[in-house]
């Protein structure tokens, strides 16, 4: 299956090791992959709460993904997708996006002073470090240096076994005799 995340960008870096999980706000696992069906996400912003629904099955059929309350989107950013897979055989499209406004109720009022001061952020889960991979026991290059030498030794062998038989072969062919 396949993970959907909300990131949070700001200033960190993506963290193609960990798929980006240092960075996320909220997320789910879905199989969209290789359906033969269009996978429909629903994403809304309402009073600082996201919420992403899925039709993965292509049934019209809407399930959770996750839903993530103060979550603080200021007017002026930019809102991204990305469908970066990690492997070639992967192709995702977007083949449409709809935006829509969401109207304020009865007595509410849009401050646009106030908005433009948010400090975008959204609680989600704590920032992680980055984790090194382990560093491997030996390095590349000895590697390569270690299956030459073995290679080499296996050959040695090899060619050693074939020479030994093919002397027996030989000792005996001229050991004959011919009565």
């Amino acid at each position: 299956s396949s993970g959907i995340n909300a990131e949070y960008g700001g200033t960190q870096k993506y963290d193609h090791d960990t798929d980006g999980t240092h960075n996320e706000v909220a997320g789910c696992q879905s199989s969209f992959r290789g359906q033969k069906h269009d996978t429909i996400a629903s994403i809304k912003y309402i009073n600082n709460v996201l919420t992403v629904h899925l039709d993965a099955r292509g049934k019209n059929k809407w399930t959770k993904c996750f839903e993530e309350k103060n979550v603080i989107l200021p007017i002026g950013y930019h809102l991204g997708f990305s469908a970066q897979t990690g492997q070639l055989a992967d192709n995702h499209d977007i083949l449409m996006l709809k935006t829509y406004e969401v109207d304020l109720l009865p007595g509410q009022v849009f401050n646009q002073e106030e908005a433009l001061k948010l400090v975008p952020s959204a609680e989600g889960e704590p920032d992680r470090p980055h984790m090194d991979d382990p560093v491997p026991l030996f390095s590349r290059r000895v590697r390569t240096i270690f299956y030459i030498c073995f290679g080499l030794v296996f050959v040695l062998i090899v060619g050693g076994v074939a020479w030994h038989y093919y002397q027996r072969f030989l000792a005996a062919k001229n050991k004959k005799r011919f009565y």
